[in-house]
């Protein structure tokens, strides 16, 4: 019978896989049950520089897995009568003034990412400055009705409870979840003095395009934070005992207080907007089915960091995975439940995970064809074993997946210094057909595209083409890119909520929504240098255009 020791040590192979084609300097994983930690697993380094390497203790910045803290305490009150999930916000914060133009955003909406708030940017880089912008961004559908994150929501969650307890909420995380669950090693803020006590965060160098393999990592901007949406920094020792808290429901420990009653608890979990994903959201923590077990869990990004948290309560397992860098720990997490939960039952162990090669593109036949652009450019694209082999003006190269994401995605980097600035994205048609292909401002129709004819774009809108910058630690870039007779923006480093790419789609008064109108992201451009814009404001944070290409 394979014993726990085995099991990890697969584990730890996955991990040492894992890191390579994650952007990450080190990560800590570790497995606990209802009693105790069952082991843990550390690979590569705290600080690349030094050479420091991740130990158990080593802390890491958890980000939205605060979220769910949070929630405890709001319904620590809740519970107490001194709140009331049902009431708008703005009788709560009568400071706030939320623009309410389809009825009330209550704390229940905020919870649950249902209140139609745009999910916030960190150009303002504290809490009251994020929340006083609010006031000039009306949500874009009626509170309850659609699932949109809000980082700034949690905003106001926070700034709630700093009301009603009259406590800072880093003070009242601590006193009503930390200690009380004996997690000594952990904060809940992020400030200058803790900077040396804990990992380095790691970015891709570049900014202004999507990560690559090949591209070199550099520490991540550093951030002050204390807001309620993700400032906890902890060691996956502290956050073991917060996941048997989750497992147990509530109690700390064996004799340990009760953080929130049965009802309460059941609540936490289980009040949620179906989406109709499989994954309904209730208060700061997410349900799945994973492997026929149910999960409650959430996933967690800082500047630098990630981090997911996943509890399976039905086995009494739990995996906390955290990182110094970039990447998705989904199936790294749902590997190690699944190898633990074999050897607990005396079962042949799941193989070491190795993620699939960068350059493997399922179903890439799909896209091979050539593409024309009006101006008589031409894309090549070729079968190249079970990838594909890109030629675009004169370059040649091999596409590359993300080879963290396993879900499918029409996407891809090319790892050639001319071509890497923009992912070579393809479309399809109705009928799931590649009909057509866009790499930055050109667009590309294949032999297949039998679509619509692009209509003249506006005079002023080549004028608002181009690369603009801010001091948002988050996103850094956006990119504003003309093809096809429309507008789309990009956000070419995705270490927040934003991420990817979408078309601009014209307002009245000349703003533009992003992606769908009811997505509640707005841009306006503004300035005008020989016909250039001079900014971009995204959802009220300012960007400026920079001289790059």
């Amino acid at each position: 019978m394979p014993g726990l020791a085995e099991a990890f040590d697969r584990i730890g192979a996955s991990i040492e896989h894992h890191l390579p084609v994650s952007h990450a300097g080190g990560l800590a994983l570790a497995v606990t049950d209802r009693d105790d930690i069952l082991g843990v697993v550390v690979r590569g380094f705290a600080d690349v520089a030094s050479g420091a390497p991740v130990r158990p203790e080593t802390r890491f910045q958890i980000g939205s897995i605060s979220k769910s803290f949070a929630s405890i305490v709001v319904m620590q009150e809740v519970e107490a009568g001194r709140l009331d999930l049902h009431v708008s916000v703005n009788e709560l914060l009568p400071w706030l003034r939320l623009s309410e133009p389809f009825g009330p955003i209550t704390l229940r909406h905020l919870l649950q990412h249902t209140g139609g708030l745009a999910a916030g940017t960190e150009d303002a880089p504290t809490g009251p400055g994020a929340l006083w912008r609010l006031r000039d961004l009306p949500p874009t559908f009626p509170p309850g009705e659609r699932f949109w994150y809000s980082n700034d929501g949690y905003k106001i969650v926070g700034a709630v409870l700093e009301r009603v307890t009259k406590t800072p909420i880093h003070e009242l995380l601590r006193e009503r979840i930390l200690e009380p669950l004996g997690m000594s090693s952990t904060v809940a803020s992020i400030t200058d003095e803790i900077r040396t006590e804990q990992a380095t965060g790691y970015a891709p160098i570049f900014t202004d395009r999507p990560p690559q393999l090949h591209h070199p990592l550099a520490p991540a901007t550093w951030i002050e934070s204390n807001t309620a949406d993700g400032s906890i920094v902890s060691d996956v020792l502290d956050m073991s005992a917060y996941a048997r808290m989750l497992l147990r429901r509530g109690v700390a420990g064996d004799g340990g207080p009760r953080l929130l009653s049965e009802e309460g608890f059941t609540r936490l979990i289980s009040d949620a907007l179906d989406t109709g994903d499989g994954a309904p959201y209730a208060f700061g923590l997410w349900q799945t089915d994973v492997d026929g077990h149910r999960w409650v869990a959430h996933s967690g990004g800082m500047v630098g960091f990630t981090a997911l948290l996943a509890t399976s309560p039905d086995e009494g397992m739990a995996c906390v995975a955290l990182q110094n860098g970039m990447g998705d720990k989904w199936e790294l997490v749902r590997h190690a439940l699944a190898v633990v939960r074999a050897a607990l039952a005396g079962d042949p162990l799941p193989d070491v995970r190795m993620p699939p090669p960068s350059t493997r593109i399922p179903g890439a036949d799909a896209y091979v064809g050539t593409y024309r652009d009006v101006g008589g450019r031409t894309l090549e694209v070729t079968a190249d074993g079970d990838g594909l082999r890109v030629v675009l003006d004169g370059v040649a190269t091999v596409a590359h997946r993300d080879p963290l994401n396993d879900d499918p995605s029409d996407a891809f980097a090319l790892p050639h210094a001319d071509l890497e600035r923009f992912l070579l994205r393809f479309g399809r048609d109705a009928d799931g057909t590649v009909v057509e292909a866009f790499h930055g401002n050109a667009w590309f129709r294949g032999d297949r595209y039998a679509g619509e004819e692009p209509a003249d774009a506006p005079a002023d809108w080549p004028g608002r083409v181009g690369l603009y910058r801010s001091n948002d630690p988050w996103t850094p870039t956006i990119r504003v890119t003309l093809r096809k007779g429309r507008l789309a923006i990009g956000f070419p480093v995705e270490m927040g909520d934003e991420e990817g790419e979408a078309e601009l789609i014209p307002l009245h008064g000349g703003s533009f929504a992003v992606g769908e109108i009811w997505h509640p992201r707005r841009v306006r451009f503004e300035g005008d240098i020989d016909g250039q814009a001079v900014a971009v404001v995204f959802n009220g944070g300012y960007w400026y255009r920079s001289f790059e290409a």
